[in-house]
């Protein structure tokens, strides 16, 4: 979630200040952090946007999508975010994908998938919901459409400003708590967060309407786009930028993400999906809120071809189930 910071922060009175404000802020996140995990989060309300374009996938608001066809939808969502939140070149989709996304081609049995969700551990988190629909825009209108869109975050958190990262990211403790993610009034970031453990919390159903970027909570739309949108968070520590002054989060580790949360990325997708009735169209935060000002910049170092590789390896499991007894749901 991480967001762009504005120009006088690199001012030298302010750099001057700033080993003793990054000391300061360190302690209060810290507390806050503790404050987090003991019970409520309480976020600082975000000032209100109202776009002047629709940005890059040229959304239009009356259809409730973005331009083109499910696959020219995916390609432009998924453009590449580099540093400071800049867009890339458009996706080009690997050909089984752009021939599934935005149709239920290929989806698994609801058996077949209770069965590898059980062999992830994940079956009490997500099993009893397979049959379950997921939420509608219009913040749950039942004459609105249904989820469309996948988006993909990450945390952004925690940031390390100018330390070094820990040897292990993939592993350390202090990176991967997703007590930190958890709030006892229920209003978590994102529908699911995964660590790079590739631990799962499964925070808000797929029923939830929720909305997790400027774009979803603009002037524009009112709630028009509540519901439209499912959001998952991966955990991605950061570090300052040097060159962008001391309190910033624009640096990100490569490889941005671990190869379990790859994996279970792509099982929540097929979940997600699933449960729409269609392949969804997945979508980055930072292509999302393009254009408007301190937009985010995730998700960092994202490879959307492993992303598709983990999805394929899943679904070739779907087609032989490793367990054979999973539980039958209608």
């Amino acid at each position: 979630m991480s967001a762009r910071l504005n120009s006088t922060q690199n001012s030298p009175a302010w750099n001057a200040a700033a080993p003793i404000v990054g000391s300061v802020i360190a302690l209060i996140w810290l507390m806050t952090q503790s404050a987090i995990a003991d019970g409520e989060c309480r976020f600082s309300p975000q000032r209100p946007v109202t776009l002047k374009t629709m940005g890059p996938c040229e959304f239009n608001p009356d259809l409730l999508s973005f331009a083109g066809d499910a696959a020219q939808q995916a390609a432009c969502l998924t453009t590449k975010v580099l540093k400071f939140g800049q867009l890339g070149v458009r996706n080009e989709l690997p050909a089984g994908f752009a021939k599934r996304v935005g149709q239920p081609l290929d989806l698994p049995p609801r058996e077949a998938l209770h069965a590898l969700l059980r062999d992830f551990g994940l079956d009490q988190a997500f099993g009893p919901a397979l049959s379950e629909p997921v939420s509608s825009a219009r913040d749950n209108d039942p004459l609105s459409p249904f989820v469309q869109y996948f988006v993909m975050h990450d945390t952004s958190s925690p940031n390390f400003t100018r330390r070094d990262f820990p040897p292990d990211i993939d592993h350390d403790p202090g990176i991967n708590a997703l007590a930190r993610y958890v709030c006892s009034n229920k209003i978590e970031r994102a529908h699911v967060f995964i660590n790079r453990s590739g631990e799962v919390l499964f925070a808000h159903d797929f029923e939830m309407p929720w909305r997790a970027t400027k774009f979803e909570m603009a002037t524009n739309f009112a709630s028009t786009l509540k519901g439209l949108f499912v959001h998952v968070e991966l955990i991605q520590p950061r570090r300052s930028e040097p060159s962008h002054g001391w309190l910033n989060d624009f640096q990100a580790p490569t490889p941005g993400f671990s190869a379990a949360q790859y994996e279970r990325l792509a099982l929540v997708y097929i979940v997600a999906s699933r449960r729409a009735g269609r392949w969804l169209i997945p979508a980055f935060h930072a292509v999302i809120d393009e254009g408007i000002y301190d937009k985010h910049d995730d998700p960092q170092n994202f490879e959307f071809a492993t992303f598709d590789e983990n999805l394929e390896k899943l679904l070739e499991r779907l087609k032989n189930p490793p367990s054979k007894q999973g539980a039958h749901i209608p």
